[in-house]
């Protein structure tokens, strides 16, 4: 069952020539959590705004459960949009307990409910004996807890999520995305994720959609938007991968390094960009495939080492690569590798 969409929605600001978004179209079952990603400014928060109803389309709609709250000639207020929304920052009341924030979206509810909803949103969240303490008196992600809390209160049938990671330090936020996912996965709770950090992300979204200059780029599941993107770009945002110009040949792909086998549906003769990421390589003795390259820096990122390995073709053109590895090895060194087939991918060159 889908809970959002969005079709063709669109958003340009009076007095501007440029769309803060366009043309953007966008499924979210129920369930599922969703990640928006893109740089600062791609027009992702525009796109969270609109969802929530804090601005209204220029262009298309948007649909909630089935009714649509802006577009063809309606709008429903964001009050009315059962719509949880956790902020950047907090939007916390200085002035009220962690009890009174989260019964604050309780208000059309009798006491004994709010009460019940509060005390569950309490138990689901952590936050138990944390009821008579103000905002000032808790850490980021407590904060981040009686947000969520507050969200989830009146159990709405979406939740958006503005940068939730941006305000806790490194070391807590990994801790703080794995339980915001296992809340929002108990709960079942629909959620959208506006984030410029793949990191925090690739792990728990069930769906991104990568977003540049307002338009949606591409929109799929972590691994498959990991493994394969759709150009350049996409493949650059998600970290770091070795971008190789190639020819499509008969029995593979011919490289500046070499030919490169591989199975293709492609036609002979045709230009392409591959991208292949760093874990991609495997380091070997010996091998019909392998290539001779020589390691000209090292660096240690605690989980695998980060090689930068030099290949020479015959012919004299160098290529440099990116390698994550765990194998001990020294700058200067000679090596043999070969590249792990199902991690090559191919994209058309523009």
């Amino acid at each position: 069952m889908n809970i959002l969409q969005l079709q063709n929605l669109g958003k340009r600001y009076k007095g501007s020539k440029e769309w803060a978004v366009k043309g953007v179209n966008l499924t979210v079952q129920k369930g599922q959590i969703n990640a928006l990603l893109g740089e600062s400014g791609c027009g992702k928060t525009t796109l969270l705004r609109l969802i929530a109803g804090f601005e209204v389309p220029s262009s298309g709609s948007v649909v909630l459960n089935r009714q649509t709250v802006a577009g063809e000639g309606k709008f429903v207020s964001p009050q009315k949009r059962k719509v949880g929304i956790v902020f950047q920052d907090y939007a916390l009341f200085p002035h009220l307990t962690v009890w009174e924030n989260i019964m604050f979206g309780l208000f059309k509810s009798d006491k004994k409910t709010a009460t019940e909803k509060t005390n569950k949103a309490l138990q689901l969240t952590g936050l138990q004996g944390l009821e008579k303490r103000y905002p000032h008196q808790l850490s980021g992600g407590q904060k981040q807890r009686v947000a969520l809390a507050r969200a989830m209160a009146p159990q709405p049938e979406l939740i958006l999520f503005d940068e939730p990671f941006s305000n806790i330090d490194s070391m807590r936020k990994n801790q703080m995305r794995d339980d915001i996912f296992n809340i929002i996965k108990k709960t079942q709770t629909t959620s959208v994720f506006v984030t410029h950090e793949p990191k925090d992300v690739l792990a728990i979204s069930d769906a991104i959609s990568l977003i540049r200059q307002g338009e949606l780029v591409q929109t799929g599941r972590p691994h498959a938007i990991y493994h394969h993107p759709v150009n350049q770009y996409v493949a650059g945002f998600f970290g770091k991968t070795n971008l190789i110009s190639a020819l499509t040949v008969a029995d593979g792909l011919q490289t500046p390094m070499g030919l490169i086998p591989f199975r293709h549906s492609f036609s002979a003769q045709q230009k392409v960009n591959l991208s292949i990421r760093p874990e991609a390589f495997n380091f070997v003795n010996d091998g019909r495939h392998a290539f001779r390259g020589e390691i000209v820096s090292i660096r240690f990122y605690g989980e695998y080492n980060e090689f930068i390995c030099r290949v020479r073709s015959s012919e004299g053109e160098i290529t440099d690569l990116v390698i994550h590895s765990n194998k001990d090895a020294g700058v200067g060194e000679e090596i043999l590798f070969e590249i792990k087939e199902q991690f090559i991918h191919i994209m058309q060159q523009p």
